[in-house]
Formats: C-alpha cells, sequence, structure tokens
C-alpha cells in the first residue's frame, strides 16, 4: 500500500488535486449536502501507534464543522456537520489515504 493526499472541494465534492506514489484511480464526489464520497482508496491512514496518519484537515473558515469518515465496502464516506446538521465545506479537505500501490513499470 501506498500513501496519498486528496483534496476535495466542499461545494462540488470534485477532486481538486491527487499526491501520491501509489496507483491512480481515486475519484471523489458530493453525494448530498455535507455526504461526500472518496473511491478507489484503501480507507483511510491509520493513527499511531499503527501507523504516523494524520487524517484530514479542513481550511479554518469551516474550523468548527464536525468530520467522521467511515470505510466500507470500498467506498469512503465522509460527513460534515456543523452545529448537528449536515454541512457543505466551504472551501475544501484534505484527506490523508492509502492506495494500492503503483504497478512496477
Amino acid at each position: 500500500m501506498a500513501r496519498a493526499a486528496i483534496n476535495v472541494l466542499g461545494a462540488t465534492g470534485a477532486t481538486y488535486d491527487f499526491v501520491s506514489n501509489g496507483a491512480g484511480g481515486v475519484e471523489s464526489s458530493r453525494l448530498s449536502r455535507g455526504v461526500y464520497q472518496v473511491t478507489g482508496s484503501l480507507g483511510m491512514v491509520p493513527f499511531p501507534p499503527i501507523d504516523d496518519g494524520w487524517g484530514y484537515t479542513i481550511n479554518q473558515i469551516d474550523n468548527r464543522a464536525d468530520v467522521d469518515t467511515d470505510f466500507a465496502d470500498g467506498v469512503l464516506t465522509v460527513t460534515v456537520t456543523k452545529d448537528g446538521q449536515p454541512y457543505d465545506l466551504k472551501h475544501m479537505i484534505t484527506l490523508h489515504i492509502l492506495v494500492p500501490d503503483a504497478s512496477p513499470d
């Protein structure tokens, strides 16, 4: 497995940037207000002590939003709420994810 960072735009869920030494094929989308989906990943990088993962970061304009991630059946779902209500990020979220290794050429 390789590590990757993906930036997901809050308004549309589109992938803004994807950085990895692993395989590509990661895509993101907005399912509904405050619910984003990432396909092609192997989930989030685990937090210490298992690994040196850092999870996610959001822009300070969204700093009071709560973020929950769930990885099931090959789909990473990111749910964002603010004051208990679904919330579309004003900027974007950066996710630290695992991806398949790149194939040797």
